[in-house]
């Protein structure tokens, strides 16, 4: 507990303190808004691509600015296990990229399976 007496709060070290660790990723998704009764929204496909992965969610850059609170349906056909692993995310945060072209978007995986989870813990850890 020694480290809590300097460290500052809102320091760097505190922002990058996560529940999971964090992977480096890069593949391609599908996105897909979700209605508020939980079911697919409109059929519009968005494309992103992963950043990072973790078993808690994902950071992904992306074209389209979803507002925080967006709950989207996501697809990730893994070239390591060659699984397609879908789940459901909610945006929690973004940041616009260069003049605003595109977004980093941070999302929490939400009503997603266990078998989701594990299938995307396989793609995270698979060598």
């Amino acid at each position: 507990m020694f480290w809590k007496k300097w460290k500052k709060k809102g320091s760097r070290a505190d922002l990058d303190r996560r529940r999971e660790p964090r992977r480096e990723d890069e593949c391609t998704i599908t996105l897909t808004r979700r209605d508020s009764t939980g079911r697919g929204g409109e059929n519009v496909l968005y494309y992103g691509r992963t950043k990072n992965a973790s078993p808690s969610g994902l950071k992904i850059d992306c074209d389209v600015q979803f507002p925080v609170g967006t709950v989207l349906s996501i697809k990730l056909q893994s070239p390591k296990t060659r699984r397609l692993i879908q789940a459901t995310g909610e945006v929690k945060w973004v940041t616009p990229i260069g003049e605003g072209q595109s977004f980093e978007i941070g999302l929490e995986f939400v009503e997603t399976s266990i078998r989701s989870i594990m299938d995307l813990l396989d793609h995270i850890y698979k060598a």
